[in-house]
């Protein structure tokens, strides 16, 4: 069985000169982006990544953020000069774009002009909740890669987009894999039920229903500041800030159930959350994953087999229960589906050849423009 948009892993591909690859991208493990930027260098190629956040300061304080959002279209023309003098010096073939809500549409123009192949690579539900900037510049990227099947459609309809294709997320070999764990990990990380990931209102609900019917289950949740704001009764099982790269395989391998918990529909989204890079990440990294249902994650898991499955909170707490009382099912579960992402071929690895092969159907077709001089 395989989900939509899955394939067998691809066979070696005939040799080509390797390329130069200009990336806006984080450069921390445990990135989605950055993922992709190091399966493009395990494949051959010369990337340099630029990453957005070196340009927006991590102020939390509240005067200090009112003051960056001021100063963000300064800080927008400073990071694109920056990009620019990225690609100046690179000459690249093509730019990759991990979301990228600081690049401008004139960027990528002039980008275009002298012949680079921008692609675009959108793994959230709505294009029109990170700034003013991304939904003027897609419609520039010579291609969109979207993780969200119904973003297709939202694109077409809204930005007028039809160069685009559905591609889902991955997971990163060398992260989520199962980890060497020690006594201090397990004092750590070890506990019946964990969530990673950010606040919303319906993760919030869901997760509260579980604790209130569950009030002696050892439930975690790490995540950003905004589980801060979260009622009492959670807020006391938040466990800080993230936790990235390795902490996280981890995370997910010493929790007995990870849920895999959706975003709401965003303005501009036809669609809340269907599946997140969390959905090929628990199964890689050995976890056993509790999901909430949905018609995409069902085709890519075999309910029951491959991976577990509920629809709202009553379903969240039976399933919760049923599989805290079943090891063996939870460990065979958990198994099945590490077998399934890799047999599958959900890796970064598997992603970038997609990638690629797009670049270079695009080249082929592209006319010459303006050298680089």
């Amino acid at each position: 069985m395989t989900g939509p948009g899955a394939s067998r892993p691809a066979a070696l591909p005939e040799h080509r000169p390797p390329l130069r690859i200009l990336a806006v991208s984080a450069q921390w493990q445990g990135a989605n982006d950055y993922a992709l930027v190091r399966a493009l260098r395990r494949a051959g190629h010369s990337v340099r990544a630029i990453a957005e956040a070196e340009f927006l300061p991590a102020w939390r304080a509240p005067a200090l953020r009112a003051l960056r959002r001021a100063l963000r279209p300064r800080l927008v023309r400073e990071f694109n000069a920056a990009l620019m003098a990225e690609a100046e010096a690179l000459r690249p073939e093509m730019l990759f774009v991990f979301k990228g809500p600081m690049v401008a549409a004139r960027t990528l123009e002039r980008l275009r002009a002298k012949g680079v192949i921008c692609i675009q690579f959108f793994p959230d539900v709505s294009v029109f909740t990170h700034g003013p900037e991304l939904p003027r510049a897609l419609p520039c990227y010579d291609w969109v890669f979207t993780t969200k099947s119904f973003g297709l459609a939202d694109m077409a309809e809204r930005l007028g987009i039809r160069d685009a294709s559905f591609l889902p997320h991955a997971f990163d070999p060398e992260t989520h894999a199962p980890a060497d764990l020690t006594e201090a990990d397990r004092a750590r990380h070890a506990c019946d039920v964990s969530f990673i990931g950010d606040r919303s209102p319906e993760k919030q609900r869901l997760l509260a229903a579980l604790a209130a019917a569950c009030p002696d289950l050892d439930l975690r949740i790490w995540g950003p500041d905004r589980w801060r704001r979260a009622p009492p009764a959670l807020r006391r099982t938040w466990q800080g800030d993230r936790v990235t790269g390795r902490e996280y395989a981890k995370a997910i391998g010493l929790s007995k159930i990870n849920l895999g918990l959706l975003t709401e529909r965003q303005p501009g989204a036809s669609s809340g959350d269907v599946m997140t890079a969390r959905s090929f990440e628990i199964p890689a990294a050995g976890g056993f994953m509790l999901h909430q249902r949905t018609r995409e994650a069902t085709a890519f898991f075999e309910e029951g087999r491959e991976a577990a499955f509920f629809d709202g909170p009553d379903e969240l707490v039976h399933e919760v229960r049923r599989y805290l009382a079943e090891p063996e099912a939870r460990l065979a579960i958990a198994a099945a589906g590490r077998r399934r992402v890799i047999a599958d071929g959900h890796s970064a690895d598997d992603r970038v050849h997609a990638i690629v092969a797009r670049y270079r159907d695009l080249r082929a077709r592209r006319k010459p423009c303006a050298p680089w001089t």
